[in-house]
């Protein structure tokens, strides 16, 4: 039995993934490419390999991938967002489709406090100047006291609430669902857009939640925060906003095209990470030898666990 591991840094950090595999009597391939593979690539990697298992990244696999992977029967991706995989067609073939849902939620949260304090306090732009050889003192804010803003109020966003709350914040949170929660807030959209300063989106749609309508209800000055999906900000309308004042600063580790070359690289008010939220080495190697357990149980034809949401 083969599996094909698309990943680009597949097993980096610890060889235990690969032992697991070989355990197991499973034969693998890893990306050679060592990037991320486009539709056309992932495609011709499974047409032509005859592989039976999938490891996942964040690579688009689409309906023509799968009709092509004629030997396909399990997909394990390496993360929590599914919207990459055509999940009507591999339910259609009969392709068992896993994730893991629960190892994300340290590292995305962590990551985004971190994103947060560097743009309250303008972090980046010391570090910047400095490295221009410039000695200039930026005023930046405090985060205690602010309103926070959490649009999608799972796992991830209730634990970016969590650590939040320790730095004397309020917090405010949007969800489809109805949730009680002793810390933050339940209110409307047009709520977050209203009140918060700072405003972090971890949702797990594919739809545009913040556009240039959006934008010019929020407060002046406001910061936002993305690391759930690249969909949820419209980048040509952040742009606006950050070239206006009206958004002070934003802070994005996704995108609508990875890897990102547009021209929100250009301002200085915006800081660009390349999609690192599960780059925490110890949840790193926790998620990738969950994916291979998981590869492993779907091989076997064992229940499938729940898909599970940020």
């Amino acid at each position: 039995m083969k599996v094909f591991i698309s990943t680009t840094t597949f097993a980096e950090h610890s060889n235990e993934p690969l032992s697991i595999l070989e355990k197991n009597g499973i034969d693998f391939v890893v990306n050679p490419l060592k990037r991320k593979l486009t539709e056309q690539e992932i495609a011709s990697f499974l047409k032509e390999g005859s592989y039976a298992g999938l490891v996942a990244g964040t690579e688009s696999i689409t309906k023509e991938a799968l009709e092509q992977a004629k030997s396909l029967k399990v997909i394990s991706r390496v993360g929590v967002g599914m919207d990459n995989i055509d999940l009507a067609e591999a339910s259609k073939l009969h392709i068992r489709v896993f994730n893991t849902p629960d190892v994300l939620v340290d590292s995305v949260a962590e990551l985004t406090l971190g994103l947060i304090i560097n743009c309250l306090r303008k972090i980046y732009s010391g570090d910047r100047n400095i490295h221009n050889k410039i000695w200039k003192k930026e005023m930046g804010l405090l985060f205690k006291g602010k309103v926070l803003g959490i649009i999608g109020f799972g796992k991830i966003g209730r634990r970016v609430s969590a650590l939040a709350k320790a730095f004397g914040v309020n917090i405010i949170f949007y969800d489809i669902r109805k949730i009680k929660d002793s810390f933050a807030k339940q209110v409307s959209l047009d709520n977050i857009f209203s009140y918060a300063d700072i405003i972090s989106i971890h949702f797990s749609g594919k739809e545009t939640l913040i556009s240039s309508s959006e934008i010019s209800k929020m407060k002046e000055g406001v910061v936002l925060i993305n690391t759930s999906r690249g969909s949820g900000i419209d980048e040509e309308a952040l742009y606006d906003g950050l070239k206006s004042g009206k958004v002070s600063s934003a802070a994005l580790d996704v995108f609508h095209n990875e890897p990102y070359n547009g021209k929100l690289s250009d301002l200085e008010n915006c800081l660009l990470t390349p999609h690192i939220g599960s780059y925490a080495k110890e949840a790193r190697i926790e998620m990738e030898i969950e994916s291979v357990n998981n590869l492993i149980k779907g091989l076997k034809g064992l229940k499938s666990p729940a898909t599970g949401k940020p």
